[in-house]
């Protein structure tokens, strides 16, 4: 069953009516050939709820469903945080967005390594990283939305995370306690350099994922995979 995200819509006698959102309309009539009582769920961006809902009325400007169901967002589970450096093409970072989006990573911070071959991201291309995030949060049927932050400044990160990072160094035994606010980074093809290093904030803890060199965006999921099981 179909999740979409929808910034605005009105819950009334039982119902979920949606106004001017041309999108979803064009996902309903023309992808999903939605009829009447078609079933789908519908949250908005800070979700409290999720309503499953029978579809009733369609038209350009307007949608209305009936509520079969209010499923309440789940207990907050452990915020986490990856720090990643920008890739050397824009179609890698789209990949790492969407898969970390799937696993349920909180927030996302971007930065420029100095080998970034990737410099910037310009608006339009953050636009679209947020429509891949919203897409795969609906895929997935997650309930986190991460938020996309572009760092300029490591010396800006906040001093209250403890800076693990994932490089291609010798393997580096992790420490056995982990703090509850740990901001995890993944490096460029390439690694950090040692600029990269003197940048951070505060002294970093290296963790090694294997013996082998790991492309970005395996990286990214595997190193999720070892904090999830780490937390």
């Amino acid at each position: 069953m179909q999740l979409f995200i929808c910034p605005h819509f009105e819950c009334k006698n039982k119902q979920v009516i949606i106004r001017e959102n041309k999108e979803l309309v064009n996902q309903l009539k023309k992808v999903l050939r939605a009829k009447e009582w078609y079933q789908f769920f519908v949250q908005d961006e800070n979700p409290q709820k999720r309503y499953k809902l029978a579809l009733q009325s369609l038209t350009n400007q307007e949608i209305k469903a009936d509520i079969l169901e209010e499923i309440d967002a789940p207990r907050e589970e452990v915020s986490t945080w990856m720090l990643i450096a920008l890739p050397n093409k824009m179609d890698k970072l789209e990949l790492i967005i969407q898969k970390l989006t799937e696993i349920g990573v909180s927030d996302i911070y971007l930065f420029q390594a100095e080998r970034s071959l990737l410099k910037t991201v310009n608006e339009n291309k953050q636009q679209r990283l947020k429509k891949i995030i919203y897409e795969a949060v609906e895929q997935s049927r997650a309930w986190t939305i991460p938020q996309l932050h572009f760092v300029s400044d490591l010396k800006s990160i906040d001093e209250k995370w403890q800076i693990i990072i994932f490089d291609i160094t010798d393997w580096k035994t992790a420490p056995t306690q982990l703090g509850e606010t740990c901001l995890w980074v993944i490096w460029p093809e390439g690694g950090l350099t040692p600029k990269d290093y003197e940048k951070l904030p505060n002294k970093a803890v290296v963790i090694s994922l294997g013996k082998t060199v790991l492309r970005m965006e395996t990286a990214a999921i595997v190193g999720w995979w070892y904090l999830k099981n780490r937390l």
